[in-house]
């Protein structure tokens, strides 16, 4: 146990060495953080002069990329390429009435979902993003579609 102890403490000295140990840095190391607030990127107490805590901040994955939003029998079907490091894919949809707002969550492996919540003759976008822990990656693209555009499919 103290060998395991012993590696970890030299892991997280060799991450504070490589990020400079810098206290005035709060952002993320992709620079699109956009306003943590108080999570974990801009440390709180801890050991030591960067106030990282526990280890080095969690970096957030690459977000899905949307590939389409196609009518299927009613509702939309939303197809997109995920990332390997996912563990849950959330899915926000908009209307022309309504903000963003969380339409489904699924596990990071998949790569389409039948969103049968959208059935109303309206345009919805949709945007992705990836989770990793408790770690959210940037919003995907968005794309756009309407439920009852079948005309002239089979």
């Amino acid at each position: 146990m103290a060998y395991a102890r012993l590696i970890g403490l030299a892991a997280v000295s060799i991450a504070l060495a490589a990020c400079g140990g810098s206290e005035t840095e709060s952002s993320p190391a992709d620079g699109t953080g956009g306003g943590g607030g108080a999570g974990a990127a801009s440390g709180t107490g801890g050991h030591g002069g960067a106030g990282e805590g526990g280890g080095p901040a969690a970096t957030a994955a690459d977000a899905p990329v949307l590939s389409f939003v196609m009518p299927m029998l009613g509702v939309l079907h939303v197809e997109w390429v995920p990332q390997p490091e996912c563990d849950q894919i959330e899915a926000e949809r908009k209307d022309p009435m309504h903000d963003y707002a969380v339409a489904f969550t699924v596990a990071g492996s998949k790569k389409a979902y039948m969103d049968s919540e959208a059935t109303e003759d309206m345009e919805y976008t949709y945007r992705l993003r990836c989770k990793v822990g408790e770690v959210y990656s940037g919003y995907s693209n968005e794309m756009s579609g309407n439920p009852t555009d079948e005309e002239g499919e089979p």
